[in-house]
């Protein structure tokens, strides 16, 4: 698991300490642990699974207008927001901007399939938490939890979906 001792800038630790509760060291993987209660993508989910099952855990931080996300792009990263907001922009438009302990990038990830739309920071100092599920784990005797993982992402979906209807509906 190469992914638990990535190496960090001095820049990176100082982050990740202004994040922490504690004084204490803290790795992108500790963090998403830490935090994987919160993230409703990983309700249920006990920690341990997902020590197995995440991968290239990163924390990000962004300055305002930097893309964190290319439309097109072949990625399937997932993205939770610690901190600040970001846009999502279709075709150089404004779809909808989504703050702190949002997912993004589910869909690429879900889908294996190219980013629909572009994010933007819309702030400076928005800090992301990016990581990959490594789907090549469903067939193993994780596969329950990765039914959870995908009941998760549908709700996340739906909530979205409903979020932008209401946007419509009230424009």
């Amino acid at each position: 698991m190469d992914n638990l001792y990535t190496t960090y800038t001095l820049e990176e630790i100082k982050l990740f300490q202004k994040l922490s509760t504690k004084k204490e060291n803290i790795t992108a993987t500790s963090k998403i642990l830490s935090l994987s209660k919160k993230i409703s993508i990983f309700k249920e989910i006990p920690e341990n699974v997902l020590v197995k099952i995440l991968k290239d855990i990163k924390i990000v931080k962004y300055n305002k207008n930097e893309i964190i996300i290319k439309e097109g792009d072949s990625d399937t990263t997932i993205f939770y927001i610690l901190l600040g907001s970001v846009k999502v922009i279709k075709q150089n438009q404004i779809i909808t901007k989504l703050s702190r302990n949002s997912i993004i990038g589910e869909m690429a990830g879900l889908l294996n399939q190219k980013r629909t739309a572009s994010i933007k920071a819309n702030e400076d100092n928005t800090t992301i938490i990016s990581f990959k599920i490594d789907f090549d784990l469903i067939q193993t005797n994780l596969g329950y939890y990765f039914a959870l993982i995908y009941k998760n992402l549908s709700t996340e979906l739906a909530k979205k979906i409903v979020y932008q209807n209401n946007q419509i509906i009230n424009k």
